[in-house]
């Protein structure tokens, strides 16, 4: 049965129904933060668990995450994914783990401005491919990072206005969007400044996210079998479909098996009634050379 399941489902689909079993066996809560690469996601994340020296996550100039990395924080996994403008592959990387995501993060870095090119078109593709698109964004949190390099609070505002705008042409829905600036956040817990702690709005976030799993609770575990059972129609679907091509095939192969038969089977009677036409020939031939020597 394991080599036919192997030979059928492919790789990909029976690692993804792995994830989704795991989900579905597992209580915590998983947040998945995303978004272009260098934006601030694995600085959010210490931030949020309050790693104040940036060791679980790794931050860097230099493209660190390659693959999803998570860490559990009391009831809840976080999930740091490759930026999404980093290499092609990564963007797959991404889609995969929001598949199994109970609450995502979706980091923007303010100083760029509005959604760039390259996220607008991952989230068309969530709108495209997504069965409730709804539910991506009634889950999702939209990060605005590192306020702390806005030139004013006006521009911040601006920004979050026209991202709005964005998402509302795309899902037909408004998102929840809070800035906040990871980096004055540790800075304001390491050196005990509070008050710039408070202000960098992570303790909004937390709050945020919070909420957010509280109200989903109730209905969490329906949508972690959902996917599931989701995922088990899309294989079976797969299933049926290489089944129907496999039984046309084989109709194909049985008509021509049919087909050569009877052309061998004219063939063969062709054969022996050129032999007995070739036997009786001789006999005649024989007979006629018996004659004339009687002659």
């Amino acid at each position: 049965m394991s080599n036919l399941i192997q030979k059928y489902i492919p790789k990909r689909d029976l690692a993804d129904l792995k994830k989704l079993e795991d989900a579905l066996a597992k209580k915590e809560i998983t947040v998945t933060c995303m978004g272009l690469y260098n934006h601030g996601k694995s600085t959010l994340l210490n931030a949020l668990i309050d790693d104040l020296e940036l060791k679980t996550f790794k931050t860097a100039d230099v493209r660190e995450t390659s693959e999803n990395k998570s860490i559990k924080a009391d009831d809840i996994v976080y999930v740091d994914t490759p930026g999404l403008n980093a290499k092609d592959y990564d963007d797959k990387r991404v889609y995969d783990a929001i598949k199994t995501s109970d609450i995502n993060l979706f980091t923007h870095n303010v100083t760029t401005g509005e959604f760039t090119q390259k996220e607008i078109e991952f989230l068309n593709r969530v709108k495209k491919n997504w069965g409730d698109s709804n539910r991506f964004i009634d889950n999702t949190i939209f990060v605005i990072s590192r306020v702390d390099g806005a030139t004013s609070k006006e521009d911040i505002v601006n920004t979050i206005s026209k991202m709005q705008e964005q998402i509302l042409d795309i899902f037909g829905k408004e998102a929840i969007f809070i800035p906040v600036s990871a980096i004055n956040y540790i800075k304001g817990k390491k050196e005990n400044k509070n008050i710039l702690a408070k202000k960098s709005n992570i303790d909004t976030l937390k709050e945020a996210i919070t909420n957010k799993k509280e109200s989903i609770k109730s209905t969490i575990l329906k949508e972690k079998k959902k996917k599931l059972l989701n995922k088990y129609d899309s294989i079976i679907k797969t299933l049926n479909s290489k089944r129907n091509k496999i039984e046309l095939e084989l109709s194909g192969l049985k008509r021509e098996e049919k087909r050569y038969s009877r052309e061998l089977e004219e063939k063969i009677m062709d054969i022996e009634s050129y032999l007995r036409k070739q036997s009786l020939d001789i006999t005649l031939k024989k007979v006629q050379v018996t004659m004339n020597e009687f002659e």
